[in-house]
């Protein structure tokens, strides 16, 4: 029994430390054949990291993938599909990262190689997200990744070998538990380093009871309320309603409390008199009232009817905290609508 262990053992160690170029090159590969390599790493087959791809290359031998992660800032690791061609360059394999069993997989540290593949970029200290570029007789650093994960509401990646954050690139994903996806799947890195999202998985009502303010007050009769509010009060009655004064642009708003993507804005008229007041209508979203800081969400053109519900759909979700709600006149008219519902995660 001890015999059969130790050869067990025996054969182990040979699957993660002997191997050939023939094992990682294709007989065509010329370049990766001869890479003048004099001390070989190490490699583990049969074994790959998921969701810890910083880059993931496709068409590339596997001399080229561990040149990739030399020049790329924080590469500890590559996992090499052979079958695919494809290069993940991983980053820190911590414990929410996988390490999972898969036929035709390569992977190896790549503190176990020599530098010496990369030239002077062997030298470079570029910062978390960047990579080492040759330029004429030095090395530059450029951006080639998102840092961290991107942030999905509501939704989770779809992609079989796990999250990648190579620049250009995105990643698709799908809306849990039923939930209806607005937009296409994709949550892309975008050329400034920065996750972009192209999708919303539909969000809930996030302006009730929230504060709010409008450009005027107007003192409404008796039995009227007519504060700001009532636009959030979740109460729709011919007697509720946000009320300003006669302006040319008098515009309501109400704070979300924290930045939401919106999706859209459920505008109720004001029910019974002076429905038609409404002839056209702004719905912009961002951090401050200033409207030339803030994205257009859409806009309403009336004239609007006795409790007309007008839904304002926000076709590039916008980012914001701040939904402000502008009606635009020729002459002096009031602003009354007697709910606003903000949907948004």
């Amino acid at each position: 029994m001890k015999v059969v262990t130790l050869l067990f053992l025996l054969q182990n160690v040979m699957s993660i430390c002997s191997w050939s170029l023939d094992d990682v090159c294709d007989a065509d590969d010329i370049k990766c054949q001869n890479p003048q390599i004099s001390n070989p790493g190490e490699i583990i087959y049969g074994q790959c990291y998921r969701h810890a791809a910083l880059r993931r290359l496709l068409k590339v031998s596997f001399i080229s993938c561990l040149k990739e992660c030399m020049k790329t800032s924080t590469c500890f690791n590559v996992s090499y599909r052979r079958g695919w061609k494809m290069c993940d360059i991983n980053g820190n394999t911590n414990s929410e990262v996988e390490l999972v069993q898969e036929y035709g997989c390569l992977s190896s540290n790549i503190s176990s190689w020599s530098k010496t593949l990369v030239g002077k970029c062997a030298r470079h200290s570029c910062e978390e997200g960047y990579k080492c570029v040759l330029e004429g007789e030095g090395m530059t650093c450029e951006i080639a990744y998102c840092i961290g994960k991107p942030f999905a509401a509501n939704a989770e990646l779809n992609e079989p070998f796990g999250l990648s954050r190579d620049l250009g690139y995105g990643m698709m994903y799908k809306c849990t538990n039923r939930i209806k996806m607005i937009g296409k799947p994709f949550i892309v890195c975008r050329k400034t380093g920065k996750w972009k999202s192209m999708f919303i998985c539909e969000g809930s009502i996030v302006s009730h009871s929230k504060k709010t303010g409008q450009s005027s007050s107007h003192h409404c009769s008796t039995g009227y309320l007519c504060t700001a509010e009532a636009g959030v009060d979740g109460i729709k009655e011919p007697t509720n309603m946000f009320h300003t004064e006669a302006e040319l642009e008098p515009y309501w708003w109400v704070n979300l409390g924290q930045v939401y993507k919106v999706l859209k804005v459920v505008s109720t008229n004001r029910i019974g008199l002076y429905a038609d007041r409404l002839r056209k209508m702004l719905v912009h979203v961002g951090e401050s009232l200033e409207t030339s800081h803030m994205e257009l969400c859409g806009e309403f053109i009336g004239p609007a009817v006795d409790e007309q519900v007008i839904v304002t759909q926000c076709k590039t979700l916008p980012e914001g905290q701040i939904v402000k709600l502008t009606s635009v006149n020729n002459v002096q008219t009031a602003f009354h609508l007697t709910e606003v519902e903000v949907y948004g995660v």
